[in-house]
């Protein structure tokens, strides 16, 4: 299986993982910018997505639950995957950042601009059990270490949801042989990109 090699991310632990994770964010944003063909990667992720579900069963009750990222910027886009969603039955809930965490608001046609110009849905706030989390990265490696922006929401938000499966969401050259981690930093299930689906944890195998 191939991953992305890069010289800087360390894999015996010396260098300190903050500085390692600066430099790999620094990396990633201007990889992620060149990206090509997002179209066609957008189709075969949200694809990939709904089959991940199938293939593990998730969301086969009456009422099916995921958290879904509003694509910003050179992130892999989510809104073709919400469209696929809604039309397979799912209620879809979309991030909203309160203060220093994160709230699923269900996701409609009325949304707010944050100061970083991301959209954020309107209405209240919902804490109560949810299927599946679709999580945005900047980096991931096969053993479910993600690296995101460094604000620590998504963290936050899983360890208060761990009956949740954590699915990675991104384009394929984002997976890396090594992430560096912390012992805050919680792990995903899997990973979904426009090539492939990893499962990373026995929990998923």
């Amino acid at each position: 299986m191939t991953t992305t090699k890069l010289r800087f991310v360390q894999t015996d632990g010396c260098e300190d993982p903050i500085i390692a994770k600066k430099r790999l964010r620094a990396y990633m944003k201007g990889r992620r910018g060149e990206n090509e063909n997002r179209d066609v990667k957008e189709r075969l992720l949200a694809e990939h997505v709904l089959q991940a579900l199938r293939d593990k069963g998730i969301g086969t009750g009456a009422e099916k639950r995921i958290f879904v990222y509003l694509s910003y910027s050179s992130e892999a886009p989510t809104d073709k995957l919400i469209e696929r969603l809604l039309e397979d039955g799912w209620t879809v809930y979309a991030p909203r950042v309160e203060g220093k965490t994160m709230a699923a608001v269900e996701y409609g046609e009325d949304f707010a601009l944050s100061d970083l110009g991301i959209r954020e849905p309107l209405g209240e706030r919902y804490d109560g059990r949810m299927d599946v989390a679709i999580v945005p990265m900047l980096a991931v490696d096969e053993q479910g270490g993600r690296l995101g922006y460094g604000g620590g929401y998504y963290d936050r938000y899983l360890s208060a949801h761990t009956e949740t499966w954590r699915l990675g969401y991104g384009f394929d050259f984002q997976i890396v042989r090594q992430v560096p981690t912390e012992e805050h930093d919680v792990r995903l299930d899997g990973v979904i990109t426009d090539k492939r689906i990893v499962w990373t944890n026995a929990r998923a195998k």
